[in-house]
């Protein structure tokens, strides 16, 4: 058979093996984060201002394009952008995992999953520290917050592990076929525009009603956990339906278990052969 019951074993392989170097991971987490803030003069607090400049100007520019009224918009677009962000670095960081850490494999035993899964812990410190970019809106626009706030960090969670895991799978590929590096980014880039970073969930639903093509955009990984995101900080009620929910436990459950199986299974006979 094409696998054996040790690659189906791989998630929790996988998982085990990142338990047991959590202390190279810290390590490198330390130095990723490092070499983005330590030398900028306002350091981590580029975190914050970067998506919240960016979160402006994509208010101002879509908002004379389409004629967005709603108060709350800059605050909406706020969110997607830290939502998307985190999806699309983990996806285009963990593509490019092992052709950037391809010196490393050859003098030592490190499980090749520790970088991806470094990557994708970095992005989430980053984007945890870029929440508090919605604070001045939060109290500018007089929005309370209620304890349903907890669970955007499991929104986050989930944004990150798909996009991970979609990079996985991509990966060992990715090694022998640079190309990969350059579409899964040009896919990112687009992937912008196709996402509810500048539009909504109801702008959606507006647009194509209850149609096939409403339901397949729920094919896209971030429309769920990017909207449910924006319903827990600022307390509106999208209305995502029981299926929509599905879809997105099924992309997740299935990148995730694929992503594991492809990269154990993969990974080192790519970088072996370079």
């Amino acid at each position: 058979m094409w696998v054996n019951r040790s690659i189906w074993a791989s998630p929790i392989t996988i998982v085990k093996e990142n338990i047991e170097h959590r202390g190279l991971i810290r390590r490198l987490i330390r130095r990723d984060l490092d070499a983005r803030f330590r030398g900028p003069l306002l350091g981590y607090l580029w975190a914050i201002i970067e998506p919240l400049l960016l979160a402006l100007v994509y208010s101002f520019v879509f908002g004379i394009i389409v004629g967005r009224s709603d108060p709350h918009y800059p605050a909406i677009v706020m969110i997607g952008v830290i939502g998307w962000s985190l999806f699309a670095k983990s996806l285009t960081g963990t593509t490019k995992t092992l052709t950037s850490n391809s010196g490393l494999f050859q003098f030592t035993k490190i499980p090749k999953s520790v970088f991806a899964v470094s990557g994708m812990l970095t992005n989430y410190v980053l984007s945890f520290i870029s929440l508090f970019a919605l604070v001045p809106f939060l109290i500018y626009y007089g929005i309370e917050v209620n304890t349903s706030i907890i669970m955007v960090p499991f929104c986050l969670i989930a944004l990150g592990l798909v996009g991970t895991s979609i990079g996985l799978i991509i990966a060992p590929f990715a090694v022998r076929v640079p190309d990969l590096v350059n579409i899964v980014q040009f896919i990112a880039r687009v992937g912008f525009f196709l996402s509810p970073v500048m539009w909504t969930y109801p702008m959606l639903s507006g647009k194509f009603g209850s149609g096939n093509a409403f339901v397949l955009a729920h094919l896209n990984p971030v429309i769920v956990p990017i909207t449910m995101m924006r319903d827990f900080i600022l307390g509106s009620t999208s209305g995502i339906p029981d299926y929509g929910f599905a879809m997105f436990g099924g992309l997740f459950f299935l990148s995730f278990i694929l992503g594991t199986m492809v990269f154990r299974r993969k990974a080192h006979k790519m970088v072996v052969g370079l």
